[in-house]
């Protein structure tokens, strides 16, 4: 879970964590399949759904022109906006009293292919790993020092960020190479027939695919 603690405290939206974790959202992987009608019932401004899902988009390597169309809007999630715009709150999702019911968990996400190389961490997950060493001892909790490290982060000047961003280039080159290699064996086309399938089956399975 630090890894999203990193990236909610990167980009300035860490107040929605709790909320997040709450609503089954525990891991970034999980975050890659919200839709807006999730951002709706979690009360995330718009401001700050568009910054969560410009990241999104970076992670799926979709160009930043196409950040701001949340994945899998079905046409549930179309009447899940217009129950929100009637009424519907995030304290109904919480408690289970309004239409939500009781508290969703989100696992829509294909098990990680754990013979792929490592992705590469970026620059400000490496300052992130060094300022936490530089921490380690002091009475903070895990929130205070993830809230230090997105506010030391923001302050540093272009030319201080510069070690770490080629830190990130290098180990990127790394990981790009590594891909290239693991795409040609046998452990990747395993892989990469699962996920077929398993979109396949998530598309069978998605609710609303069919209006009365």
């Amino acid at each position: 879970m630090s890894a999203l603690v990193d990236i909610f405290a990167e980009l300035g939206v860490s107040h929605y964590l709790d909320d997040f974790i709450e609503q089954g959202f525990d891991t970034w992987d999980t975050i890659l399949d919200i839709t807006e009608s999730d951002f709706d019932a979690l009360g995330v401004k718009l401001g700050h759904r568009r910054k969560l899902q410009r990241k999104i988009a970076n992670s799926r390597g979709v160009s930043p022109h196409r950040a701001l169309a949340s994945p899998r809007n079905t046409p549930s999630d179309d009447r899940h906006q217009e129950d929100t715009k009637n009424g519907s709150t995030k304290a109904d999702t919480k408690d289970g009293s309004g239409t939500q019911g009781a508290k969703r968990k989100y696992r829509r996400h294909p098990k990680p292919d754990e013979n792929a190389p490592e992705r590469p961490p970026s620059a400000y997950v490496i300052f992130s790993n060094k300022m936490r060493e530089e921490l380690k001892g002091r009475n903070l909790s895990f929130t205070e020092i993830a809230k230090l490290v997105g506010e030391n982060w923001q302050n540093l000047s272009p030319p201080e960020k510069e070690p770490y961003e080629h830190q990130a280039f290098s180990a990127k080159e790394r990981y790009n190479n590594e891909l290239a290699e693991y795409k040609k064996t046998e452990n990747y086309r395993e892989y990469a027939q699962y996920l077929a399938e398993f979109k396949a089956r998530q598309s069978n399975q998605q609710p609303g695919t069919s209006l009365s």
